[in-house]
């Protein structure tokens, strides 16, 4: 078989791809792995969302005072929500069926598979090379070497939506976003919930931002441990028992259940470096040595995903879609970090674009905007937050961050901005509907005009020349 694309990796990434390929006229071998399901990140994200949602109802009951009606404890029902959750998860995956995939003119093939050289691949009794190879294989969670933990049952968020009872202690052993989603989605639903950050508190976030969004979780009664890491873990015959280790010492921690959210791994074959001469990472020998495309050091291989790195699903489909451009010749574009938001979705969410820990060049200055300021988040009763940007002397807009209500909102407003070449100065002429979240660029751009407005003289001046 001599397809122009073969996509190894049969989960929402991989078919979204060849789906798009095949509109684009390209023929198009899917291949389909037995554990493509199982660590599928797209649909492990839209469980979290789901139930996350049911958490944030619950939230909404029991501070329903704050609105003018009456508070109401929920009783929420593990069962009812873990099956709405699968349900939503699976009907996307109708979409991703066999049949309709062949009846779509792709290729669908299913079973292990080895790489026979740098060109091709053999799965089963079918041999395929193509113009390229996509591994859009996944990623699985990252389990630290804990003593302890492998006598122990554990979560991960991979798993934990399989979970139909009431957690009465949950720790969470990590400082990833879905960490901290899980951690206030189950405090809301009424567990006991403790977070080790482990290996740091949401790295690359801006400090300034996640201590807001801590403040935030802490007042919902979420127990956070940023000072503290694990050490090792002890089965008991009643629960389990967590060592921890912080600047005063030592301390024990008696849970119920655990649950591991230290970040994801590609999901690949290490069998397959050899034979398609795939370069390890040197600085991480579990991952791939990667161009900024995705391109792997075989010139016919990309890795998109997962198995990239990456586990945002909308980064991934955007990571597709450059590489759809590229193989049907309608660009040759790149990826651009600071154009792609980051997002913790708890409430409040937090958003980020571009590196805003970064030392400042001449010439640049941070502007921000207290969302507790903003009407449409006193309508909602959710005054807390906070807009963050840094901008050269043009209103050029180099990196942003906001968590608050209404963060989504205002990313997605940045992001149009940042890839469209707009100053933050043209923000100031926006015309919302009101009240809106997104009223706090025109602050910020408001702030941007002060800062930089025409000298004394010619100041007096304009007006004269206008009229």
């Amino acid at each position: 078989m001599k397809p122009d694309l073969c996509v190894i990796g049969a989960g929402a990434l991989g078919t979204a791809l060849a789906t798009m390929a095949r509109q684009h006229g390209l023929n198009v071998v899917l291949l389909r792995r037995p554990n493509d399901e199982a660590n599928d990140p797209t649909a492990g994200s839209l469980r979290r969302g789901a139930f996350s949602a049911s958490a944030e109802r619950a939230q909404a009951l029991r501070t329903a005072g704050s609105l003018g009606l009456n508070n109401a404890e929920p009783k929420p029902n593990f069962r009812t929500i873990g099956e709405r959750a699968d349900a939503i998860a699976d009907a996307v995956a109708l979409r991703d069926t066999d049949d309709r995939l062949t009846a779509l003119g792709i290729t669908v093939l299913s079973g292990d598979a080895a790489f026979l050289d740098r060109n091709t691949l053999r799965c089963g009794e079918q041999t395929i090379r193509p113009r390229q190879f996509v591994l859009a294989t996944g990623s699985r969670p990252m389990i630290p070497a804990l003593p302890g933990l492998d006598h122990v049952n554990y979560f991960t968020p991979d798993s934990i939506g399989d979970n139909l009872r009431k957690l009465s202690h949950l720790v969470v052993i990590g400082g990833d976003p879905s960490a901290f989603e899980l951690a206030q989605a189950y405090r809301r639903l009424g567990a006991m919930v403790t977070l080790v950050p482990q290996d740091g508190l949401l790295p690359g976030f801006d400090a300034e931002l996640v201590a807001v969004l801590l403040r935030d979780l802490r007042e919902e009664g979420l127990v956070i441990l940023d000072d503290a890491e694990v050490t090792a873990i002890h089965k008991r015959s009643q629960g389990t028992g967590i060592m921890l280790r912080h600047g005063d010492g030592e301390d024990n921690l008696d849970v119920s259940h655990i649950l591991v959210a230290m970040g994801r791994l590609p999901d690949f074959d290490g069998g397959w470096l050899d034979a398609a001469q795939l370069r390890p990472n040197r600085l991480r020998a579990d991952q791939l040595l990667l161009g900024p495309d995705g391109q792997t050091s075989n010139g016919r291989i990309t890795a998109i995903g997962g198995a990239a790195g990456t586990d945002a699903p909308h980064v991934a489909l955007r990571q597709a879609n450059l590489l759809l451009d590229r193989l049907t010749g309608r660009g040759n574009g790149r990826l651009d970090p600071a154009l792609v938001p980051r997002l913790v979705q708890t409430q409040p969410p937090l958003v980020q674009l571009g590196p805003l820990s970064a030392e400042l060049r001449p010439g640049q200055l941070v502007l921000r905007s207290n969302l507790a300021e903003n009407d449409a988040a006193r309508a909602h009763s959710l005054p807390q937050g906070a807009a963050k940007l840094v901008v050269d002397s043009k209103g050029t807009i180099s990196a942003a961050g906001i968590v608050g209500h209404g963060a989504g909102e205002i990313a997605g407003v940045l992001a149009l901005a940042l890839s469209n070449g707009l100053r933050l100065g043209e923000l100031a002429h926006l015309a919302l509907p009101q009240p809106s979240a997104a009223a706090a660029l025109i602050d910020l751009a408001d702030q941007f005009q002060v800062q930089h407005q025409p000298p004394a003289g010619w100041k007096a001046r304009l007006p004269r020349l206008s009229r």
